[in-house]
């Protein structure tokens, strides 16, 4: 991305104001032969100041905004000046570091006779990751709050439909490194767990900004992206809660509101409105939450159950996004959600 970009992210590159526009005398105001018509040699009477001919603009400079280098406009990407240094990779760094410190509270003997999330972990370790997850969210959003001032500065103001949403995927995605750091609690979750919280965020961080600052030619990379990390962060998280098998009670919940915060932030491509794009949020963390509770009754691997969670997460959020980008979901979309999802199972069950 670039470092003119109004993003939450990256960091502004050193720019210097160029040299002044303005017109060059052609010769001194009180005397000597004046430039323009009606002044004679020596007269000494106030002449016109003459005006050099403007240069002409360098192939391909056109339009290029007046702060920074020519390299500072990346090809797809929208030039707006960046005042945010580096947020949201502070804010990962953070919220990495408290992981480091949860995977080393909850390394130690495990106890067979309670569920893995709650073999070794404390009272104090449930705490600092109350604590984590509320850093990662805020931090995320205060960052995606100053980009979207420095947006309004320069004339591109987010839209009237915007939500906050910057923090849900960094909420899921520290929920998900402190899930699975409680439910393995070994040596490899030391790096594993910190490194999951870390790219989580920044992953987040970072595809949002590409999709914000992407223009039409760099749309397509962007979303494809922003997908790429939402439905991430949803195999960690739902894997993490299925792998302790929890209750319904507490599972279903609990891979709702996951779901839910995951298809809120995915229904940022689209156009609907807020009341709409919360009842859409809704709806597709109820229906992974139904899923959830059928696939407790069927036996297989942990992991399997959560990719077969993934594809429900898949399914549901695609087909209520294509629904707030299109007022009648098309042939193409239904074949495509239909057919992905039934391979996807077919996979899974052979392989379960």
């Amino acid at each position: 991305m670039s470092s003119g970009s109004s993003s939450s992210f990256g960091s502004s590159s050193n720019q210097r104001p160029g040299p002044a526009a303005g017109p060059t005398p052609g010769t001194r105001a009180g005397g000597g032969a004046g430039v323009g018509a009606g002044a004679g040699p020596g007269s000494g009477a106030g002449t016109e100041i003459g005006v050099r001919p403007a240069t002409p603009a360098a192939p391909g400079t056109a339009g290029r905004p007046p702060y920074g280098p020519a390299s500072a406009v990346l090809p797809g990407m929208q030039a707006v000046r960046q005042p945010v240094y580096g947020q949201g990779m502070i804010v990962s760094l953070l919220v990495a570091a408290a992981l480091l410190v949860l995977a080393i509270l909850a390394s130690g003997d495990a106890d067979d006779s309670r569920l893995p999330v709650a073999q070794t972990t404390t009272p104090a370790f449930w705490g600092l990751a109350v604590l984590a997850v509320l850093a990662g969210g805020v931090g995320a959003q205060r960052a995606e709050a100053t980009a979207a001032r420095a947006a309004a500065g320069v004339g591109r103001p987010r839209p009237a439909t915007a939500m906050a949403t910057a923090w849900t995927v960094p909420v899921v995605a520290t929920l998900a490194a402190i899930l699975l750091v409680a439910t393995y609690h070994n040596r490899i979750m030391l790096v594993a767990g910190p490194l999951i919280a870390f790219l989580g965020n920044a992953g987040a961080l970072l595809s949002r900004d590409l999709l914000d600052d992407a223009g039409d030619s760099a749309h397509r990379t962007a979303t494809a992206i922003h997908t790429l990390v939402i439905h991430a962060v949803a195999f960690l998280a739902l894997g993490a809660v299925y792998l302790n098998k929890l209750s319904p009670w507490v599972g279903a919940p609990l891979v709702g509101i996951i779901a839910g915060l995951l298809t809120l932030e995915t229904l940022e491509r689209g156009t609907a409105d807020k009341p709409r794009r919360l009842l859409y949020a809704l709806l597709g963390g109820a229906a992974v939450a139904e899923a959830l509770i059928a696939l407790n009754w069927w036996q297989t691997h942990g992991w399997t159950g959560g990719a077969v969670l993934l594809v429900c997460f898949y399914l549901a959020a695609g087909v209520l996004l294509a629904a707030t980008q299109r007022s009648i979901l098309r042939t193409r979309d239904l074949v495509e959600f239909g057919l992905v999802g039934l391979l996807a199972f077919v996979v899974l069950a052979a392989t379960a």
